[in-house]
């Protein structure tokens, strides 16, 4: 209601300003303008934060929040100040309010804030998730807070001193800025040293200055050229593994967005697990994910890293799980129903599912989970030795969650077929979420049942978990995305669990009683790259046998 009330004064300004003659106005006094109206219209998450952190019991939370205001109005006179020059003062400044448009709406809508990881998985994601993104209030905000503004400003005339003088002014107000900043900042230093300690995501809710400094801090930290060094170059398959009888088949399903305590199998009051219940699979009910994006979770989970020393930098100049496992001498695939493996399969085999024209598996915009089984007897059959495939699901990802199961895999019911989440009931949302958990149940039990038609052949086994979880409105958030050391629960706890084939336990000497027994204990997205070598029988010094879950439940040492 607040940018609706707002574009009623923006069309009349818009319409005085098509007369013939051009408005002007001075750099200077320009600068400021554009400073007051974006802390004015761009800002109202920021100042909702900063209205909940105070009681306002008393004079001084007053003045903090207005001291924060003028602050935040200081910062954006800089920077609107430092790009406002002859030729690029226009482009930049419409550019950026397009951009704190489109911030302003996530942040609004989902209560998301804006860091620099944040933006890595913006640009890593493709037009198809951004597809999803869009519907009216999004183009509401563009339009009326990004085009109209611009089009606004397009018939300003700004008028500049020669460059002397103007670079003159310009450090002169800027150091005034500055020394205001730091008054601002001493007259009330106790209430700022706890904001500043105590309040980081508040802090980046301040548009545009948070999504400017994200996209440095982003970009200036890509490498124009990355070279991927090896981390070991001795794997192999130890002698244990090399004398089983038959093969292996590996199945590693990394699930998208799916939430831990959505799960019938950990104890949700709803059975969105009805298929997985009667399976007889190993689950391990307290794992933490890496991060709490694809971005980072995906190559953190596949590399050496850890989520202490993990960067998408370091994760990016270094080879990992899969490439260990291919030099080890098993044929490794990675198939993609999601916006890809963010650079954790490119020197595997890699096949993109997920717009295939399949009747059935697939409709006019994507392709569902069940796409990833597709031809893969075919696959398999290439390769005569042991195998280890990745399935990499669309899952629940959001916030069009109604588009990620078939409709005669509709389940609960009502659902939300709002992409603006807020507008639905929390039970319209919690059914449409709850759907894509036990399509996910259903795609993950015909994994299993299509990998015990190949015991004959193969020592068969099934791994999955979620890349991270997901906010369903819980203190008022959605998606995911928030910084790991804040973020909620319920975007760090995923699900995680192990099916073997009876002829994979006993070739591996795997006490399945004993894993059943450590299955409550913690673990992370760290164990992954330890346990999967250790079940598949490869010997490295990379290789780490007190992060392998497995490991202390095998009978015979391998």
């Amino acid at each position: 209601m607040y940018y609706f009330i707002i574009f009623i004064p923006f069309v009349f300004l818009t319409e005085r300003l098509t007369v013939k003659k051009s408005a002007e106005i001075s750099s200077h006094c320009f600068s400021f303008c554009a400073a007051l109206f974006i802390v004015g219209f761009f800002n109202a998450s920021f100042f909702r934060a900063i209205f909940n952190l105070a009681d306002y019991q008393g004079l001084r939370d007053v003045a903090f929040t207005v001291n924060v205001a003028l602050l935040l109005l200081a910062l954006n006179y800089i920077l609107i100040s430092i790009v406002t020059f002859p030729y690029v003062a226009k482009p930049l400044l419409s550019l950026m309010l397009c951009l704190a448009a489109g911030a302003a709406y996530f942040m609004d809508s989902y209560g998301i804030v804006i860091h620099r990881l944040m933006i890595q998985n913006m640009m890593e994601t493709d037009l198809f998730e951004v597809e999803g993104l869009v519907n009216k209030t999004l183009i509401f905000y563009f339009f009326t807070l990004g085009l109209l503004p611009a089009l606004m400003l397009s018939k300003v005339t700004i008028t500049f001193d020669t460059f002397a003088k103007e670079l003159w002014k310009k450090t002169k107000y800027i150091s005034i800025s500055v020394v205001g900043i730091l008054v601002l900042i001493m007259s009330m230093s106790q209430d700022y040293a706890s904001f500043f300690r105590n309040h980081k995501p508040v802090r980046q809710l301040a548009n545009p200055l948070n999504f400017v400094y994200a996209g440095f801090s982003y970009f200036t930290s890509i490498n124009g050229t990355i070279d991927v060094k090896p981390i070991e170059s001795d794997a192999t398959i130890t002698l244990f593994g090399k004398e089983q009888i038959r093969p292996t088949l590996f199945i590693l399903v990394v699930g998208e967005t799916a939430r831990a305590d959505h799960f019938g199998i950990n104890g949700y009051d709803r059975d969105t697990t009805p298929l997985l219940t009667q399976q007889n699979i190993i689950n391990f009910t307290d794992v933490v994910s890496c991060g709490t994006e694809t971005a980072v979770s995906v190559p953190c989970m596949f590399s050496t890293l850890g989520r202490s020393h993990y960067s998408d930098n370091k994760a990016k100049s270094q080879e990992g799980l899969l490439d260990v496992i291919s030099h080890a001498g098993i044929a490794v695939l990675w198939r993609d129903n999601n916006s890809s493996c963010k650079g954790t399969c490119n020197r595997v085999a890699y096949e993109n599912m997920q717009h295939l024209k399949v009747p059935d598996l697939c409709n006019e915009h994507e392709c569902f989970d069940e796409i990833l089984l597709h031809q893969l007897n075919e696959k398999i059959s290439v390769s005569k030795g042991s195998q280890f495939i990745v399935l990499h699901q669309k899952g629940s990802h959001g916030p069009d969650y109604y588009n990620r199961y078939p409709k005669s895999r509709e389940h609960f019911a009502p659902v939300c077929q709002d992409k603006q989440l807020q507008n639905c009931t929390k039970g319209e949302l919690v059914n449409t979420f709850d759907n894509t958990i036990r399509y996910t149940d259903y795609f993950l039990n015909n994994t299993i049942e299509w990998l015990k038609t190949k015991d004959k052949e193969y020592n068969t086994s099934m791994l999955y978990l979620s890349d991270h979880g997901e906010s369903l409105g819980e203190k008022n958030l959605y998606l995911h995305g928030m910084p790991y050391a804040i973020a909620p629960k319920e975007q760090k706890q995923i699900p995680f669990f192990l099916w073997m084939s009876a002829g994979f336990a006993k070739a591996n000497t795997i006490d399945t009683k004993c894993l059943k027994k450590m299955s409550a204990a913690a673990y992370s997205q760290d164990n992954l790259f330890h346990t999967v070598l250790g079940m598949l029988n490869i010997s490295s010094h990379v290789y780490k046998t007190k992060l392998d879950i497995v490991r202390p439940c095998r009978v015979s040492p391998v």
